[in-house]
């Protein structure tokens, strides 16, 4: 099949999803769901297909929308991620450990696809036309030479395609034809060929060689599983098991066993950590230390007096980040202090400003101190800006975070 032909076939989709898991865990979910408006409701969570969640409770149902829930956590699971030899890279953005992979030809109006089997035992079809990557590993096949280069910077129009043959890794400019249950379909300088799957180590597919599809709009909802996967798209109901419709198009079902975690992301409340802010910062000794979202200079998350916070945005004086709202939002929240990775002399203050005006300010923080937690009324301005700045010791280990720093509309 032709490039173009590739191209236009993979417009039909279908996702199949085939689970072998213990038996369904009842009408909906028990656990604790969590509001925009910083509500905790404990219960059985079942969700229409209209949208509207209701958790059972013995104080009497609860019923909220879709986009009033950040998250939902069930009770008695735990997540025991599997180490998987494969992995798979979708356009759409989501990234699947894969424990087995194998094809499937073009046949009946489908597209050729990849079949692989996720550490839950799901199995997805995925069209060639909407994979950015595939990685077949294993103990003794390590990453191929140049694949993490052409992962994060592909070619414009031609696959990379990593062999193994009679012992020496192999890298070849191509194009993927086609696929069969174990061979991998190309042509390379205008000659045909394939080549067994079980050999492949890798290929990264070019920039125009496929498409991302449409995102789901929101409120959409990543569904964490107790085996590492994370399934992302649009909520479609909640009782005996839990259907999603991804960005691709195909509606799935996941058993309540497997689900760990849900989080949901609407209009309603909106992260710091996922918006864009202009940048302003003033050396420390002649040195601007970065800033990062979700993490600290010391490494991911952000840890305040021994609690962990996931998301927020992490800072060293003095750095303003200002973020346009659109006068979308009525209200900003965060919990501010020093990260434990910090210095022990770190001594900061943290100031929140309403367009261009100091709406907060603090005493200063210092490490191991317990996180303060911050409420700015935003009254639906244009601007928003985070500031830390220097306290008497002038930045010595001042990693200073505004854990769960978020706007939102009431």
């Amino acid at each position: 099949m032709s490039r173009c032909g590739r191209r236009i076939r993979c417009g039909w989709i279908a996702l199949a999803l085939l689970v072998a898991a213990p038996g369904l865990a009842g009408q909906g979910l028990r656990g604790e769901l969590r509001t925009v408006d910083d509500r905790a409701l404990s219960g059985t969570l079942t969700v229409a297909a209209g949208g509207l969640a209701t958790v059972s409770r013995d104080a009497g149902p609860v019923t909220v929308r879709l986009d009033e829930i950040v998250s939902f956590e069930p009770l008695d699971v735990s997540r025991v991620p599997l180490a998987m030899p494969d992995r798979v890279w979708l356009r759409s953005g989501t990234e699947l450990p894969v424990r087995s992979l194998h094809g499937r030809a073009a046949a009946d109006g489908r597209p050729a696809a990849f079949v692989a089997e996720l550490p839950s035992g799901i199995v997805v079809d995925l069209p060639l036309g909407f994979v950015r990557a595939v990685r077949h590993g294993g103990s003794e096949r390590p990453e191929p030479a140049l694949f993490a280069r052409d992962l994060t910077e592909p070619a414009d129009n031609d696959d990379i395609l990593f062999v193994q043959k009679d012992g020496q890794s192999h890298r070849s400019q191509v194009t993927i034809t086609g696929l069969s249950p174990d061979r991998v379909e190309f042509v390379l300088r205008g000659t045909a060929y394939d080549f067994p799957l079980a050999a492949v180590t890798g290929i990264v597919f070019g920039r125009n060689t496929g498409f991302a599809p449409d995102r789901q709009p929101r409120p959409r909802t990543s569904v964490d599983l107790t085996t590492g996967e994370r399934l992302e798209g649009r909520l479609l109901g909640l009782a005996g098991d839990l259907r999603l419709r991804l960005d691709e198009g195909a509606e799935v079902t996941v058993p309540l066993t497997s689900v760990f975690q849900l989080r949901v992301a609407s209009d309603r409340l909106v992260w710091l950590s996922e918006l864009s802010p202009k940048v302003e910062q003033t050396p420390a000794f002649d040195r601007v230390w970065p800033w990062g979202n979700d993490r600290c200079p010391a490494g991911p998350g952000l840890v305040i007096a021994g609690v962990t916070y996931e998301r927020g945005v992490g800072m060293v004086p003095r750095t303003r980040l200002t973020y346009e709202l659109g006068r979308r939002f009525d209200v900003f929240e965060a919990s501010i202090g020093i990260d434990d990775r910090g210095g022990p002399a770190a001594h900061a203050i943290f100031r929140v400003l309403v367009d261009g005006r100091v709406a907060f300010e603090s005493a200063p923080k210092v490490l191991g101190e317990a996180a303060t937690p911050v409420s700015v009324e935003l009254a639906h301005c244009q601007q928003l800006a985070i500031e830390v700045d220097f306290g008497k010791n002038y930045d010595l280990g001042d990693f200073c975070a505004f854990a769960d720093a978020r706007v939102v509309q009431r």
